[in-house]
């Protein structure tokens, strides 16, 4: 099934194409084991040469090298890395930087979530135009938190207020963020020698943002394409694409194919066995990002990232699609914004805190039928949006025999089903749970199929939604008369055009 906001989508990337060799694999094999040879050679000299004179066992000497220390902090990572419980999570930003429109604003905001018993990893868009609260500051685009620490000196930089502000938020600890700026984007994809993404769809933006406040037309072709720096950040940045490509939606899922085809680049062996393309990457890094990664625990992080299971890698975006988890609202100040669709942080913060279960739901394909229990009409469908977002899969949706119901109830219709999903579900919902369904309520767990013949409907739960669900029915409420101002104001418009 398909899910607007909460998106399990396919890593798209493959790996990049290979370059025109300049000579064989076995003069290669053989440089490469040259350079182990005299490494071998320099180290079993000092350690003989240190043996001798120290009097101390080989073993001994052997365990005082540099080398073995840094292979033991590579070796202990979990009890060096900070983590919250069994799980880190990074924040990867981009600004435009020195010579762009709103420099200091980010570009781009990507939680990374590594759950280190699993080896999962979640990767969560955010928004930029998302409204929230930041520090000290006020209410403002979340893509301004950035900027306000930078220009009132916060300590740890701009980059430490959005780690903060992304946290209150979304209710976890950012463990560890960069931020980078165009400049160091672009040259680090090209120290890379670039990266090849799958564009999913041919689309021409004639609006994206030029030199000297002008705008230009740029074009992307479906299909893999390798891509250069400049041609990665222009894919990335671009905002106003037609065929589906000039929302925030597809470009946050342009954005996340961008950082695992860099990913994949970068842990890449042929990266790891050259100096020089090392060397630069660093440079690069010094030069444009600001992070509190500490430079000791850079090895320790990639060491980390080269042991995860990027087959269990599942990506989200929040968007204000239907069931999705915001709402586009005007502020005072008549700015077009986006907020939590319940009305407050609770939704949003208890999906990123149970990321990873919500990915557990989805791949055991937890089915659920929902049914209206009020005269409220759309409540079903509301609600059924809400939990597809969950990652249930919503099997169907139709209304109750009574509508009488105050309270929301969820109904087990198989032995020993999900607990975990049933907790969820109790908590999403603040309902009732119940085993034996009500015979007037039997007839819901049937349908009719093409041969008229009356077949049970494959469920999990039974959900009867009640008057209790006060957000989603104020939600629908809220839908129904900006529905009703718009064809009003299209009407009005109209008329002036006859008149």
């Amino acid at each position: 099934m398909y899910h607007h906001n909460i998106n399990f989508i396919k890593d798209g990337i493959i790996k990049a194409g290979q370059r025109k060799k300049k000579h064989g694999l076995l003069y290669k094999a053989g440089r490469f084991l040259l350079i182990i040879f005299l490494i071998l050679f320099v180290v079993s000299f000092m350690l003989s040469y240190k043996a001798v004179f120290s009097q101390e066992t080989f073993g001994k000497t052997l365990a005082k090298l540099p080398i073995i220390s840094q292979i033991r902090t590579l070796i202990s990572w979990n009890d060096k890395l900070a983590k919250n419980d069994d799980r880190i999570n990074f924040l990867l930003m981009g600004i435009g930087g020195a010579g762009h429109d709103g420099a200091l604003l980010t570009d781009t905001m990507l939680v990374v979530s590594i759950n280190l018993s699993t080896k999962e990893i979640a990767l969560l868009s955010i928004p930029r135009d998302l409204f929230v609260k930041i520090p000290d500051n006020g209410w403002q685009r979340i893509n301004h938190a950035n900027a306000y620490g930078e220009l009132n000196n916060y300590k740890g930089g701009g980059s430490a207020l959005a780690a903060k502000t992304v946290g209150e938020t979304f209710g976890i600890p950012i463990n560890y963020w960069a931020r980078i700026d165009f400049s160091g984007f672009v040259k680090i994809i090209d120290n890379i020698e670039g990266i090849d993404i799958m564009v999913d769809r041919t689309f021409t933006d004639s609006e994206y943002p030029d030199k000297n406040h002008e705008t230009r037309t740029i074009h992307f072709d479906s299909g893999f394409k390798h891509m250069d720096g400049q041609t990665a950040l222009i894919f990335a940045r671009s905002r106003h694409g037609d065929n589906w490509e000039g929302s925030d939606f597809a470009r946050s899922i342009r954005q996340q194919k961008i950082i695992l085809a860099v990913k994949n680049k970068i842990l890449n062996w042929k990266t790891f066995i050259n100096p020089n393309r090392i060397y630069s990457l660093y440079n690069n890094a010094q030069a444009n990002t600001q992070t509190n990664i500490e430079a000791w625990q850079l090895p320790q992080i990639i060491n980390l990232f080269k042991n995860l299971n990027f087959d269990k890698i599942e990506r989200y975006i929040l968007d204000d699609s239907p069931g999705g988890l915001l709402k586009s609202i005007t502020t005072e100040d008549g700015a077009d914004v986006l907020a939590p669709r319940s009305g407050d942080l609770a939704e949003l913060q208890e999906f990123a805190q149970n990321i990873f279960l919500v990915n557990t739901i989805a791949k055991n394909n937890v089915r659920v039928i929902i049914a209206n229990g009020t005269t409220i009409e759309g409540l079903a469908t509301y609600s059924g949006s809400s939990l597809e977002s969950w990652g249930f899969n919503v099997v169907r949706l139709v209304n109750s025999p009574r509508q009488d119901f105050e309270k929301t109830v969820i109904y087990s219709l198989v032995e020993n089903n999900n607990q975990e999903a049933l907790r969820i579900l109790k908590n999403r919902m603040s309902a009732n749970a119940a085993k034996d369904v009500p015979e007037f309520l039997n007839p819901l767990l049937y349908q009719t199929n093409d041969l008229g013949e009356q077949k049970k409907v494959d469920s999990e739960f039974l959900i009867v939604v009640g008057l209790d669900q006060e957000k989603a029915i104020n939600a629908i409420k809220e839908w129904t008369t900006e529905q009703a101002r718009l064809a009003t104001l299209i009407e009005n418009s109209n008329n002036e055009k006859k008149n």
